[in-house]
């Protein structure tokens, strides 16, 4: 039995070596059978481009509804994440895509480009509404402050005119006032009997006040012509002098033909000191009656109708004549 079995060990591996009685013959009977086989199988069939796209659909739709099953099972999915993915796959595979075709160069449009478009567009849409919204509250708040000023003058103007027409009616209800009347009272025209003040038949155009007093100092006119004194005359003896061209009742008389018959007055008048009330000083003053051509004190005009007091060294001049009358004290020399 063991030489047996050893014996049927050694025939099955010289079969399957090929070798022995009818190695030869099962070779063939093979290597027909494989030829049958291989002339049994049907020819491969070519793959177009429908195919390939409808395949590449097939798999792009199969991993789309697993990721949706994977985010249906996650509990909690992110919505926003599936909103991406699925716009995604729409812009690489979805129908919008597949029927836009660029006429240049004959390829389908990019879905990405197409997305950043419309972004930008969007974007620059929300910043356009955004600026017209800050020139309609520019524009708002321009106007607001137009209208305002505009309310402000309007109410300027009326307060203003209301001022105007309050003062208006006040100055009509108003009494006018008295003005300063300088002129002569016509109390100067009165007869002597009657209180008036007449001299040798002419009615004169002054009458002496309350407080005319003859002077104690002894008051002197140094009269000069150009540069040269022609004449010295002495004003203390009495409490007026009147000048002028009226040689009758004038007592300083003058014969300039510029002159009027009673020109001024010098008058001398007491008046309480204004330090102290209880003491009176006597001093000149000096007064124009209305002449025709004026009287000047150190060259200037004084108006009519009005006392001026003078001072040592001051100078009096009367009408167009050109003598000057310097009004000084006894042993005056010079005026400080």
């Amino acid at each position: 039995s063991r030489g047996d079995s050893q014996g049927g060990r050694n025939h099955d591996r010289h079969d399957r070596r090929g070798g022995g009685r009818w190695g030869n013959r099962n070779s063939n009977d093979n290597n027909s059978g494989s030829n049958q086989r291989h002339d049994r199988q049907p020819a491969k069939k070519e793959i177009t481009d429908d195919d390939a796209l409808k395949a590449l659909l097939s798999s792009a739709n199969d991993r789309k509804r697993q990721r949706e099953e994977e985010d249906r099972k996650r509990p909690g999915g992110n919505r926003r994440n599936n909103d991406n993915r699925n716009n995604n796959d729409r812009g690489r595979y979805g129908s919008d895509s597949r029927g836009d075709v660029d006429n240049k160069h004959g390829r389908p449009h990019s879905s990405s480009s197409s997305r950043d478009d419309n972004r930008k567009e969007q974007r620059g849409n929300r910043w356009a509404s955004r600026d017209d919204e800050k020139r309609q509250r520019r524009d708002h708040h321009q106007q607001q402050e137009k209208d305002d000023k505009k309310n402000v003058e309007h109410k300027n103007y009326d307060d203003a005119k209301q001022d105007n027409n309050e003062k208006t009616e006040e100055e009509a209800n108003a009494k006018p006032k008295q003005k300063a009347n300088f002129g002569l009272s016509g109390a100067l025209t009165k007869d002597a009997d009657g209180g008036g003040n007449v001299y040798k038949g002419v009615v004169l155009k002054f009458q002496e006040p309350a407080e005319a007093r003859a002077p104690n100092t002894q008051w002197r006119f140094y009269v000069f012509k150009g540069k040269e004194m022609v004449e010295t005359l002495h004003v203390a003896k009495q409490s007026a002098y009147l000048i002028g061209r009226n040689t009758e009742i004038a007592d300083i008389p003058m014969h300039h033909g510029s002159l009027s018959g009673q020109h001024s007055v010098l008058q001398y008048r007491a008046l309480p000191l204004k330090d102290d009330p209880t003491r009176v000083s006597c001093q000149p003053y000096i007064m124009d009656l209305e002449s025709t051509n004026g009287t000047f004190l150190n060259g200037v005009k004084i108006d009519p109708a009005r006392y001026y007091q003078l001072k040592k060294g001051d100078v009096l001049t009367f009408g167009a004549s050109t003598r000057e009358y310097v009004l000084m004290t006894e042993n005056t020399t010079s005026v400080k």
